[in-house]
């Protein structure tokens, strides 16, 4: 799959080409459903011929560029539930959750007002992209370095408590959010966000979030604004553009910058915690002397490099995702994820996908991989 992105007169647009090898085509019923009635928080389409796409919405930059940096509770929780929000109205259209991008790298979000926007592939039946949606959210878990607050242990909470469901509940996942900031459902179910390409103008759109984040409203009253302004647009049957944007499909020129795959390694630093300033452990890699920073509330360990924050590369006993080390607090736990090999500290066999606290001086073996915990 070839993905390239542009940005034009404050419209971002997403190409996107499937080897005709493969054997997939376009489905026209699926086209014409987001063209005619899109599902807010998807990108809509704008042209499509062979088995190359395109998407156009509000400019915005990658999730994954986003959670380079740190992020409060609201801002988190915000992104969460409207993925939730999201995979709920692609079930209720009958539509299967399959051919979503659920990945950092093809998300964008509009850094005024917080808004996600996701792309759908309308490709034919047997097509499904790489991931789904339980590994987008670990994925965001893993990616996201709290702020200075006073509650920073919000990442791991909500970590853990994944780990207490079966499968992906949209319905549980929304009860917790609820307990760590109601507004956020209220704002989001009211409002219903997204789709900000339902504004007739897109330099509009873009000048309107700009005015309303220079004058530094509320966030809801900055999307119900918005919202006073696109709902009458809602039922739209054509696709909008603007007087000067091209109609047909782009071509491959080097204006479009290619997605890179794989997530962001995070920058080093720390944060304010629950209780103090957080002093985040570092491991040691007995084999290789290597000094390993825990600098994330979450920091997971396994080979899988694409979905781990310490890659144990040359040791075919670690599992893909075999442990992760909780900081909360000023206090250190393992997370066993059940491994194939099993996790130990000082020879002691850990429970799979219970917390077990680990202390300084410690050994922390990873199958047959050892490293020495220092707080």
């Amino acid at each position: 799959m070839k993905i390239k992105t542009k940005i034009k007169d404050y419209v971002l647009t997403v190409r996107i080409k499937i080897p005709s090898e493969f054997g997939y085509g376009l489905n026209q019923r699926e086209i014409e459903y987001f063209t005619n009635k899109p599902i807010r928080t998807f990108m809509k389409p704008k042209g499509a011929r062979g088995t190359i796409i395109e998407f156009t919405g509000t400019v915005g930059i990658a999730l994954s560029d986003r959670l380079r940096r740190p992020i409060n509770k609201y801002d988190f929780f915000f992104i969460i539930e409207q993925i939730v929000d999201a995979f709920q109205k692609l079930q209720a259209a009958g539509f299967g959750t399959g051919k979503v991008l659920w990945e950092q790298d093809n998300i964008f979000i509009n850094e005024s007002t917080k808004e996600l926007q996701l792309i759908f592939l309308p490709y034919t039946d047997g097509f499904k992209t790489v991931g789904d949606v339980m590994q987008l959210i670990e994925s965001i878990i893993y990616s996201s370095k709290p702020t200075g607050e006073y509650d920073s242990d919000f990442v791991s909470r909500f970590a853990y408590y994944l780990r207490t469901l079966q499968g992906f509940d949209t319905e549980a996942i929304e009860e917790f959010i609820k307990t760590e900031d109601r507004s956020i459902i209220n704002t989001i179910k009211a409002t219903q966000i997204g789709g900000g390409f339902n504004i007739d103008s897109r330099r509009e759109y873009h000048q309107q979030t700009e005015q309303k984040q220079n004058e530094q409203p509320t966030l809801v009253n900055k999307i119900s604004e918005l919202y006073e302004i696109s709902r009458d647009d809602d039922e739209a049957t054509g696709l909008l553009v603007d007087d000067n944007e091209a109609t047909g499909l782009l071509v491959d020129n080097d204006d479009y910058d290619s997605n890179a795959t794989g997530l962001l390694t995070e920058d080093d630093g720390t944060m304010l915690l629950k209780g103090g300033a957080a002093h985040y452990p570092t491991l040691q890699r007995t084999e290789t002397g290597e000094n390993i920073l825990v600098n994330k509330p979450v920091f997971r360990l396994g080979k899988e490099r694409s979905y781990v924050d310490y890659f144990v590369a040359n040791n075919n006993s670690v599992s893909r995702s075999h442990a992760d080390i909780v900081t909360r607090g000023t206090r250190h736990y393992v997370i066993d994820l059940n491994s194939k090999n099993k996790t130990y500290i000082n020879g002691v066999t850990l429970q799979p996908q219970a917390e077990t606290e680990i202390f300084d001086g410690d050994c922390l073996v990873l199958a047959n991989e050892e490293f020495i915990f220092r707080e």
